[in-house]
């Protein structure tokens, strides 16, 4: 800055230049001899209230903005960010019609991409109108209020979808997540459930589950019961060194199978019994598989 208008300026807390608005009034012309990258503020008893710049630094920063609002421009849209999900995305207005929809959501009612934009909800997807879906949207859109259900899957037989609806204040967005594998999975628990404490209560048949190499992870007290000895010391044990020799060999070759993946095996055996005698026994063997491969196997035993 030349020396006249830099003896006119002072410097703030912030190391800003800054310049009265007495002085300022006074002395413009020398204030006009300013940088072209040195903008100057102008205070009012002590508080900054305009800037002085020149029109090429002026300039500059304006482009700046422009180039981000260029970026901002850019940015995704809505049905650009909703095909980033993995779920059903229908976006509506308040007049039940849609705005966009992801790739999601036309691939669960088996229809060609962009075919629901423009249309009503429950024109473009038939099976929601007199659905419950439709009285949750009419409710949301109405009452302004989220809401979420899970039900009976309207696109696939016999399948289960949860829906999540949230009104904004331009548009409702509905989300549909196909959960019928995770329906199936907790129903199946439950029979399992109910299946292991039937057996529990039935004293003639005995059940013990093994690790990947066949050693007991968990017993029943039938079992427990059949060979004389207590859960605790039955606990990592060789299931195979239960067994006695004559038909140790048969019995570890079947466990190999199940273990293997080749199916469930039923063979007639026998379990070698705390006070030395021999319990002859009917085998079934069968693999435990979860989502993540095998992990063991379950011995299903009753007396001969």
């Amino acid at each position: 800055m030349p020396g006249q208008a830099a003896d006119l300026v002072m410097r703030n807390e912030a190391d800003q230049p800054t310049v009265s608005s007495a002085d300022f009034a006074r002395r413009f012309g020398q204030l006009r001899q300013m940088q072209d990258d040195e903008a100057i503020f102008v205070t009012h008893h002590g508080r900054a209230t305009h800037v002085l710049t020149t029109v090429r630094h002026y300039n500059a920063l304006k482009d700046t903005d422009g180039e981000r609002g260029g970026a901002a421009a850019a940015s995704p849209s809505l049905t650009e960010l909703a095909n980033c999900l993995t779920i059903g995305v229908v976006l509506i207005d308040y007049d039940m019609r849609v705005i966009a929809a992801n790739q999601v959501a036309h691939a669960q009612v088996n229809r060609a991409e962009g075919e629901f934009v423009g249309h009503s909800i429950f024109k473009a997807v038939p099976a929601i109108d007199g659905s419950l879906v439709e009285t949750y949207v009419r409710r949301a859109v109405v009452s302004r209020e989220p809401c979420s259900a899970e039900i009976p899957s309207l696109f696939r037989r016999d399948g289960w979808i949860r829906i999540d609806i949230h009104p904004f204040a331009r548009h409702v967005t509905i989300l549909v997540h196909d959960i019928t594998e995770d329906m199936k999975r907790h129903r199946l628990a439950d029979a399992r459930r109910s299946l292991r404490e039937a057996i529990a209560v039935h004293d003639g048949i005995g059940y013990v589950c093994l690790n990947i190499r066949g050693h007991i992870d968990r017993v029943e007290p039938t079992f427990a019961g059949m060979v004389q000895l207590s859960e605790e010391r039955l606990h990592h044990v060789a299931m195979a060194d239960l067994v006695p020799v004559a038909h140790r060999v048969a019995f570890r070759e079947t466990l190999d199978q199940v273990l293997s993946g080749e199916g469930a095996r039923t063979i007639d055996s026998a379990l070698l019994s705390n006070d030395g005698t021999t319990v002859a026994v009917r085998v079934t063997i069968a693999e435990l598989r979860s989502i993540y491969g095998n992990e063991g196997a379950i011995v299903l035993l009753t007396r001969r």
